[in-house]
This record gives structure tokens, C-alpha cells and sequence, in this order.
């Protein structure tokens, strides 16, 4: 029983001790780099059911300064798609980030996990295919939950694009299946009150050093506890 008890609070502190890391405030200051139209963007119209947008379609490419994160790789700067739509992009602006997924519902969660994992690549490749990218993201975290994920209709619409709709509403058709791969990327929310809120991702990570540790912690305890109730 003593041991089961020693066990439960070398668990408890080590949760404790991450949840704490978690939680610190992490931000970075983001300078817009790209301009989407010079760039050759495909452009349209995007419909959220009460309004109607003209807008370019991509992903945006950022500087930054002030990086408090502990992503070293982002010092050189970052790239982002927009996840809200009922706002400008202002810059320089400071965003608050959150890793994870947790801004999204479950549902929004799995379908951009299996967007990014199985579709990201390709759409760093061409502006026609990161257009593509940046619709289907949209239509994933606009659209009703209890709507298919269609472009043409419902909550969230887009008109135009060229290609890249045909594109988008290929990808948003697949990500129903199962089978998809999962877990390629850790994700990273960018919320700013005055801009646009933003997602990004760094490759998925090993475990940290940091938490290693503390798994280790935990074992050595119960070792101990189990020499001395012998």
C-alpha cells in the first residue's frame, strides 16, 4: 500500500512540474515577409455565411524577433496559415502561442492533423497547391461540425481559386479515412486579439530530456520503495 501511495506522488509531482513548464507564457513578434499577389496567388471569394471576401490564398511567410518559445528554428523566421477569417492580418504584431490542438474541437483536430501529415509537403511545392491548402484549412475550421466538408456549400465557401479549389476539395474528400497517416507534425496556435490567428508546425518531436528525467525520477522512487518494504 505504502508503495502504491509513493508511487501516486512521484507521478503527481512529476505532472505537476510539466503542467507548470506548459503553461508559461510563450510569445514571438511577427513581421509579414511575402506578398501573396506579387507572388502569383490564385485569388477568390470566400463566404462565411454572412459576408463575402475577396482575398488571396496561401501561406504566409513571417520574420520574427523577441522569440520566447525555445524553437531555436524559428529565429530565422516562420511560415503560417490563416485560421480566422473575420479579421485583417496586422504586422508587426506579438502572438501569444499554444502548442497543440486544443483551440480546435476534436473533430477539426483530427482532420488537420491528417491534412498537414498527409498534404503539407506538397503544398510547400507550388502557390497553386499552398492556395489549395490554405481553403481546405478553412473550410476545416469554419464549417458547421455537423456539415460535410464541401467548398461549394453550407456554412463556409469559396468561389474562384482556379485550380486550387479542385484541389482542396480532393484533400478535404480523404480525410474521413482512417487509414491516413497521423502524427507527422506538432502544431503551434498563434493568437493575436488585433490580427489574424495563425497555425504552424515544426516536425513532431522525441520526448524531451525534461520529461525523461522525470520518468526516471518516478522509477528510481518505487525501485527505492520496493527495496525497503522487502
Amino acid at each position: 500500500m505504502k508503495t502504491i501511495q509513493v508511487l501516486r506522488l512521484a507521478m503527481t509531482a512529476g505532472l505537476l512540474t510539466l503542467a507548470a513548464a506548459a503553461t508559461q507564457a510563450a510569445t514571438i513578434k511577427l513581421t509579414y515577409q511575402n506578398n501573396l499577389s506579387s507572388e502569383g496567388a490564385p485569388t477568390g471569394n470566400i463566404y462565411d455565411g454572412w459576408s463575402s471576401q475577396r482575398v488571396y490564398a496561401g501561406e504566409f511567410d513571417f520574420s520574427t524577433s523577441e522569440n520566447t518559445t525555445g524553437i531555436a528554428e524559428w529565429d530565422d523566421g516562420l511560415s503560417a496559415f490563416c485560421v480566422q477569417i473575420d479579421t485583417t492580418l496586422k504586422s508587426p504584431k506579438t502572438y501569444n502561442v499554444t502548442s497543440g490542438l486544443g483551440a480546435f474541437s476534436a473533430t477539426q483536430a483530427t482532420y488537420i492533423d491528417r491534412l498537414f501529415s498527409n498534404y503539407y509537403d506538397e503544398a510547400q511545392s507550388t502557390v497553386q497547391y499552398s492556395a489549395a491548402f490554405q481553403l481546405a484549412l478553412w473550410e476545416v475550421v469554419e464549417e458547421y461540425s455537423w456539415k460535410p466538408l464541401n467548398l461549394s456549400y453550407h456554412h463556409f465557401e469559396a468561389d474562384w481559386f482556379g485550380g486550387a479549389k479542385a484541389t482542396a476539395q480532393g484533400w478535404l474528400n480523404s480525410l474521413t479515412d482512417n487509414s491516413l497517416v497521423t502524427g507527422v507534425y506538432d502544431f503551434h496556435y498563434l493568437e493575436n486579439s488585433y490580427s489574424q490567428n495563425l497555425l504552424t508546425v515544426t516536425k513532431a518531436s522525441v520526448p524531451e530530456p525534461t520529461s525523461l528525467l522525470l520518468f526516471a525520477t518516478g522509477l528510481l522512487a518505487l525501485f527505492r520503495v520496493r527495496r525497503r518494504t522487502r
